[in-house]
């Protein structure tokens, strides 16, 4: 018998952290990942109660390098942390955390893969007007990485009231938000945009028929982004690639937001990224 020496006494432990974890993907994700860098590293979920965060986070905080984190507890990690970056702040919301020597520090890095999603597939995301559909968690951090790249934002919500705390979100990050910034209802929304980015459930399984916009709204985009990834081509999707506009599934900001992770997790350890890409084309072909 072959004795595995794949785990041992210095290998660098990671997680996700959350309330329900069955079908997570991260552990695909960072493990292929630590895998292809040749890091002695592993990557497990911690599927964790409310009651019991608390004692989590002290386990993570001695015995872990670092960890994920995602809902319900993006925000609840929040007063258990020892800092926060500026994204995070903004946010008030953290998906990363680095452990320095049981110093705990939060960062977002899901804005970051949206954008390294996009980028990987041509689309410009630098002094755009992009049209950003719900308001969100996901819309937020949408939102923020689009005006850190010096363009413009409108938010379509089915509750446009709503839309002033969301303005008043991004206030301390960007000073001239509100001259950058639109809202209006959802069931209005009409003209053109550089990027359209569906950050709302419409589409999702079950209810794979459905779709956030009118297909005439939709063949005026210069490209879409949709943050579902259950189907990964939804009829959001599959409108757009029937007009010939770019169109990019959600997986592409699951899968890129843990690869801007790992900078946090192994800075000087990563794949290139000739094998960050055929790692995401094999994880693609397991989601078909």
């Amino acid at each position: 018998m072959n004795i595995s020496k794949r785990i041992g006494p210095e290998t660098a432990r990671y997680a996700v952290l959350g309330e329900h974890l069955a079908h997570t993907w991260s552990p695909y994700i960072h493990n292929t990942l630590f895998d292809a860098a040749g890091a002695d590293a592993i990557y497990l979920p911690m599927t964790i109660d409310a009651a019991h965060l608390e004692s989590a986070i002290d386990v993570l905080r001695y015995c872990y390098a670092g960890f994920n984190v995602t809902i319900p507890y993006k925000e609840r990690i929040l007063p258990f942390l020892d800092g926060l970056d500026e994204r995070a702040r903004v946010m008030q919301a953290v998906n990363t955390v680095e452990n320095h020597n049981g110093k705990l520090i939060g960062h977002i890095t899901d804005g970051l893969g949206m954008m390294r999603a996009l980028s990987e597939h041509g689309i410009p995301t630098n002094a755009i007007h992009a049209l950003i559909l719900g308001g969100g968690g996901a819309a937020r951090v949408a939102a923020y990485e689009i005006l850190e790249r010096g363009g413009n934002v409108s938010f379509a919500l089915r509750h446009p009231e709503k839309g002033k705390v969301l303005i008043d979100s991004l206030k301390p990050a960007f000073t001239d938000a509100e001259s950058r910034i639109s809202v209006f209802a959802l069931n209005r929304t009409y003209g053109s945009y550089d990027l359209i980015i569906n950050c709302t459930p419409v589409g999702m399984y079950p209810k794979v028929d459905a779709c956030p916009l009118t297909e005439t709204v939709i063949q005026k985009a210069g490209a879409v982004f949709d943050a579902v990834y259950n189907p990964r081509e939804t009829v959001f999707l599959k409108t757009a690639r029937s007009a010939g506009i770019p169109a990019v599934e959600g997986f592409g900001m699951l899968f890129y937001q843990a690869v801007e992770a790992e900078r946090y997790f192994n800075p000087d350890n990563l794949p290139d990224n000739a094998v960050i890409s055929r790692i995401y084309s094999a994880l693609l072909e397991q989601l078909s």
